[in-house]
């Protein structure tokens, strides 16, 4: 079994009426191996959790000339020191992308 080949039993385990032993049991998994799996999938979704880095958004607080706003923008500072700077007004398309990855678990 691998990790994609899980992820199906996984859905398949959820839609399924029967209880967990039950419907492994007609498939031909054993309880140790789906838990074995869940476990393993569980902590590779747990580590990438802990390898996120929080990120803020600041708004100016006064008005800016046009030349000052060059300077302005979004800068993410990433844990290996990895640095991306995105210029003025790219603040919401970043944020919405941001958040939609988050949501799906990966970055």
């Amino acid at each position: 079994m691998n990790r994609s080949e899980f992820e199906e039993l996984e859905l398949q385990v959820q839609q399924s009426d029967l209880p967990l032993k039950l419907y492994l049991q007609q498939i031909g998994v054993s309880y140790s191996t789906y838990h074995y799996w869940r476990k393993k999938c569980s902590a590779e979704k747990d580590s990438l959790k802990q390898e996120l880095a929080p990120i803020s958004f600041k708004q100016p607080t006064a008005e800016l000339t046009l030349g000052e706003q060059v300077s302005q923008g979004v800068a993410l500072l990433f844990p290996n020191g990895l640095r991306a700077h995105f210029g003025s007004g790219s603040e919401k398309l970043l944020m919405k992308l941001l958040t939609h990855s988050l949501e799906g678990g990966h970055v």
